[in-house]
Parts: C-alpha cells; structure tokens; sequence
C-alpha cells in the first residue's frame, strides 16, 4: 500500500526529507526530477542516513563511511555488507507516494566501478598484485620465493573492523621491489575508514621485519576505488557473502 509523504514542492532537487512508511523511517531523496527512498538505517551499526553525503546517487553513512545505492540499497563499500531496503516511489499530481519494497517498474542495474591495475613506480618490476575482480593474489612463478615471502607478510595484516587479512580483502594493489626497499600501493575498503592509519603502520612494520628489508615504504591510493569483489573466495566466505 503506498503512503502519501510529501508535495514535490516541498523537497527541491537535490533535496531530502525523513519520513515514516508503515512504522519504518525512511529517507526521501530528490535527484534532479527522480525521487528515491531508501530505509534510513544503515545495515553495518544502524545509525540513520538521515544527514549523510548525498553523491553519484548514493548516500554515505556520516559514523564508518559505508555507502549505499538510492535506487538498490545495494551496499557499495565495506564496512557494510548487507543491502538496505529500497522503497517503491511515485509521483501523483504532484503529491509524492511511497509504497514498501518490491517489484521495480523499470530493471535497476546496479555499476559497479571496473577495477583495473593500479600502476607500479617507473622500473620497478611488480612481484605481486591483485590484478583482476574476483582473483586470490596470484601465486609467483618457480624459484620466485621472495615474492611469497612479501604476500605472506602481508597477509599477518588484519582489518580490525572486518577480522580478515589485508590480502584476502583485496585491498593490496602493488608490491614493487628496489634492493632492499619493498614499496606497497594499496588501499582502504572506503576513505574514512578508521582504521586506515593503523593498517598502513602494520603493513610497514609487517614487511620490515623481514631480514633482507631495510624499508618499507606505504602508498595508499584510491583509484580505483575498492569494491567488495575484489576479495577472495576466502575473504567472502569469512564474512558470509556469497
């Protein structure tokens, strides 16, 4: 059953408004002439959405920066892996309805940003990556044990929010190696994740504790951005998705 919430003229593009369908809040957003409603509740610590970023046509949680879909609720970054419900909205003589999730008029598709090599230092050969969506870290040619021994070092590096080790997430991008310098490109499950600095750190001191390095040098990127497909069937199975 769809429930009256608002006048178009009340929330202008760009705009948004909390509102209650059957018992539920809900947030009522306005992209451009669209309007879209999600439940205002995040799935990873259920905080409300109700004032997080609005941007690309997806609202961000203000506590952990998980983000999520207006159109799906699909959950778009760690640290939420689960989606939130998107509502049914319709536009009548100017009155805005919105009824409870279920079939959409139109198929949604949901993008998911295509992850492509991050791009080593200029004459440093790359020993390891997690080059493709969906792929474990590739295992090194024949006699190439050193390059196991930085990937292993790597994976004693755990996400204290997710309890999985940084290889397996998916987010290493690039190992490089000059001498006795090791530089690492990698990245974080979403840009305002806390525990960014502490995992940098750990990775560092990781490396360096191996006794042919004499440093480690750190580099986060984001681009291209992180998606939960990167990680490995381990990783998944670990945090229940399938």
């Amino acid at each position: 059953m769809f429930e009256r919430v608002a006048d178009v003229t009340e929330i202008p593009p760009g705009g948004r408004k909390s509102v209650i369908v059957d018992d539920v809040p809900v947030l009522l957003v306005r992209v451009g002439e669209e309007f879209l409603a999600v439940e205002d509740v995040c799935s990873h610590d259920g905080q409300p959405l109700t004032d997080g970023p609005i941007t690309d046509g997806a609202v961000t949680c203000l506590r952990h920066g998980a983000r999520f879909d207006l159109k799906t609720g699909a959950a778009l970054c760690m640290p939420a892996t689960k989606p939130i419900p998107a509502y049914v909205v319709e536009v009548r003589d100017g009155e805005v309805f919105v009824g409870p999730p279920g079939a959409k008029p139109t198929p949604i598709v949901v993008k998911v940003p295509a992850v492509s090599d991050a791009t080593p230092q200029a004459d440093l050969p790359v020993v390891s990556a997690s080059t493709a969506i969906g792929d474990a870290v590739p295992t090194p040619e024949p006699g190439a044990d050193d390059d196991i021994r930085l990937i292993e070092a790597l994976k004693q590096v755990i996400d204290p929010e997710l309890m999985v080790n940084i290889v397996d997430l998916g987010l290493v991008y690039s190992i490089n190696r000059d001498d006795k310098k090791i530089y690492v490109e990698m990245t974080l499950t979403s840009p305002a994740c806390p525990a960014g600095p502490q995992i940098v750190q750990q990775s560092k001191m990781a490396l360096e504790r191996l006794r042919d390095v004499d440093e480690a040098e750190i580099k986060l990127v984001m681009s291209p951005p992180w998606t939960p497909d990167r990680m490995t069937d381990e990783a998944k199975d670990q945090l229940g998705i399938f």
